[in-house]
């Protein structure tokens, strides 16, 4: 960072309107001493040079810590845009792969369909059975809105079945084809142009070979493509971010070509730039800019294609005066006691109350020394000067207590977007899991053989061994378990919770409700409760009803998945916590999820104070952000001064969205002062 400011100092003074009007006061102080100690000098010549000279010797001190502040402040305030524009280039990056690492699971699941197996061994397909697989995947899509098109092809490129009507496509040459069918990889993730969506400028797809069972080494079937909604998604991210900000965003791909951009007629689509893990300044289209370039911290093991986000930020805009953040600390002992402020501007602080002093003990000096020799005319000189010394005094601690407003709403802005990553994950990640459940509803196996009136031992031995091959694909649960319409387990994934069969599903975990639900979109979630299907610790169960194959709607049965929450829900607000520069969170720092209404904490991050079941006993104001609202402020916490960044659930697409589930959520994080 001083390398930076060092390369561009005279730029960046002349676009940082405090930094210029505290160095214009001091030049302007330190031109009036000269003109004073001139004047003390023709005035005074019989008095001792001794005075004079010690008070040139203060103005030097002051002349040095002048330097180093002006530095100082200059760094402070590029650090506070740069610890920003990280903050959302990080952001953009890390909810993107996550929410990418959900696609790996869909394609590798979905490719072992077993309706869309018997559809493709079909030798001649019928209008009908083209009709059934159009619905089970308009099925699909539906459940997971993420994608804008299914293409299912056989070994030699030709479309079987898709989704979207617009798309005229009848084979494929892509090469991601044959790459896929002779990969050994679980799925294929290639983004760019493709003749599987010819429309498009560029298409994201994730593809996994069809086999005819889950040996991977049986038959070749085909192949399925999940196509990502890819620009929609980038706008949603991006538009958060961007709110009220003159700055950019891109997403830049791993040979450094723009794939997305904030604003295309700025920066278009298909522009070169090169990584650096360090903030530049930049020269683009006349103007200068700095950049920030952010990789992403990846996901369990995944790190997508290697792209990477950057943030541009036009300097003449950047630094514009605003209003000073709203901080009710005493100087002193902020500047004292702060991790957030630099040991250099403690030293300058100290420093110039010290010369200051200084200053005071020599022009006291100076009028006893005046006194005894009658030089009388010099003391309007001391008297001057002492003015001149307490006036830089003041500038200096003016300028200080700017910047420590400066930092710590620098520190505020930084926790509301770490806040919003943090409960921004949350409803992606629960979004995934009211889509599962559905979708895995849906599951004609399970439909035929719950609709029959007698379910013998070896239906329910494969109903096990269906719900277990999911639940290793889908780790993020504890359990699956299937229910029958009074509510009593007859199956589960997990073999050490087989005890649960036979035994009725409380109403609290969300059964009852399932099974009066309406339509294969709806699902119904049990409050954030201690339960026995999680070892008496606290989660969320979702579930779906199960219908009839030969009926509109008839309910026979539900499915209940047991979401992991401990460890799932400390990951993400570990993910979210600042860190120091060797990738540890920053001492004393924790995260919270809470509800909203009752105050009850979701879960806590390893250093919080508190634990997951307590009440979080904060201000009311605290938790009246509106849904997708952010805040940030200082506030005693057990005795101790944080700033806390807070942000509240606002839902993802049509989760949380659509009347379809209220859930209010809220994140914490906190930094000690």
């Amino acid at each position: 960072m001083e390398s930076l400011v060092e390369a561009h100092q005279t730029r960046l003074m002349s676009v940082m309107p405090q930094v210029k009007q505290y160095e214009a006061k001091l030049d302007a102080l330190n031109a009036w001493w000269d003109k004073i100690t001139l004047v003390g000098k023709i005035n005074s010549y019989n008095l001792a040079a001794t005075i004079l000279d010690d008070m040139q010797n203060t103005k030097e001190k002051f002349g040095e810590l002048h330097g180093k502040l002006i530095d100082n402040l200059l760094l402070e305030h590029l650090q506070k845009l740069v610890v920003d524009n990280t903050s959302k280039s990080q952001v953009a990056i890390d909810i993107l792969i996550r929410n990418l690492f959900e696609r790996t699971a869909d394609v590798g699941f979905l490719a072992t369909d077993q309706d869309i197996r018997i559809f493709l061994e079909q030798r001649e397909k019928t209008q009908s059975h083209q009709a059934f697989m159009q619905q089970r995947l308009q099925e699909y899509v539906e459940k997971y809105s993420v994608y804008d098109e299914i293409i299912l092809l056989d070994t030699n490129g030709l479309v079987c079945a898709h989704l979207d009507p617009a798309n005229p496509i009848t084979h494929c040459h892509d090469p991601s084809i044959a790459a896929t069918l002779g990969s050994h990889d679980d799925y294929l993730e290639t983004f760019g142009y493709s003749d599987l969506q010819p429309k498009r400028r560029q298409s994201l797809i994730y593809s996994c070979k069809i086999t005819r069972t889950n040996d991977p080494h049986s038959e070749l079937l085909g192949v399925l493509c999940l196509c990502f909604r890819f620009d929609d998604e980038v706008d949603g991210i991006v538009g958060g971010l961007l709110a009220d900000s003159d700055s950019e965003i891109q997403l830049v791909d791993k040979e450094g070509c723009v794939i997305a951009s904030s604003d295309p007629q700025f920066v278009a689509v298909g522009s070169s730039f090169q990584y650096q893990n360090r903030p530049r300044m930049l020269h683009f289209q006349g103007k200068h800019y700095l950049v920030n370039s952010t990789q992403t911290h990846g996901y369990q093991g995944f790190f997508g294609l290697g792209w990477w986000a950057q943030v541009l930020t036009p300097i003449e805009q950047a630094f514009k005066i605003e209003r000073e953040a709203d901080i009710e600390l005493d100087n002193q002992d902020v500047i004292n006691s702060t991790r957030l402020f630099s040991s250099v501007l403690k030293e300058i602080y100290t420093a110039s109350n010290d010369v200051n002093e200084d200053l005071s003990l020599v022009v006291l000096n100076g009028k006893i020394t005046a006194a005894r020799q009658n030089a009388v005319e010099f003391v309007p000189v001391l008297e001057e000067i002492k003015q001149i010394g307490e006036n830089t005094a003041s500038i200096f601690s003016a300028s200080i207590r700017n910047l420590q407003a400066t930092v710590v709403s620098s520190k505020m802005n930084d926790l509301q977007f770490m806040a919003t990553l943090a409960v921004d994950i949350m409803d992606r990640n629960l979004y995934e899991r009211a889509n599962d459940c559905r979708w895995w509803a849906l599951t004609s196996d399970f439909r035929r053989i719950l609709a029959k009136p007698v379910i013998s031992d070896e239906d329910l031995t494969y109903m096990e061994q269906v719900l277990s091959y999911i639940n290793e694909l889908y780790t993020v649960y504890t359990n699956l378990y299937l229910f029958d319409k009074n509510q009593i387990i007859i199956a589960v994934s997990n073999p050490q919770q087989r005890h649960f069969i036979g035994q009725s599903v409380s109403d609290q975990s969300g059964a009852k409700q399932a099974l009066s639900l309406q339509n294969s979109q709806q699902y119904s979630v049990s409050p954030f409760m201690a339960s026995d299907l999680y070892a008496q610790q606290y989660t969320y169960i979702y579930n779906a009803a199960v219908s009839r194959l030969d009926a509109d709607w008839e309910v026979i049965g539900g499915i209940g998945i047991v979401f992991d929450s401990q460890p799932q829900f400390e990951a993400m607000l570990n993910d979210a916590l600042p860190k120091n520069e060797v990738g540890s969170v920053s001492v004393g720092s924790f995260a919270l999820f809470v509800e909203r209404h009752s105050k009850m904490i979701i879960s806590a991050s390893a250093q919080a104070p508190q634990r997951q079941g307590e009440y979080l006993a904060l201000d009311d104001g605290l938790f009246e952000l509106i849904p997708g609202g952010k805040h940030a402020t200082i506030i005693d916490y057990m005795a101790k001064p944080y700033i806390v960044g807070m942000a509240a659930s606002k839902g993802y697409r049509e989760y949380k969205t659509t009347e379809d589930y209220q859930n209010d959520v809220l994140s914490f994080i906190f930094v000690p002062l």
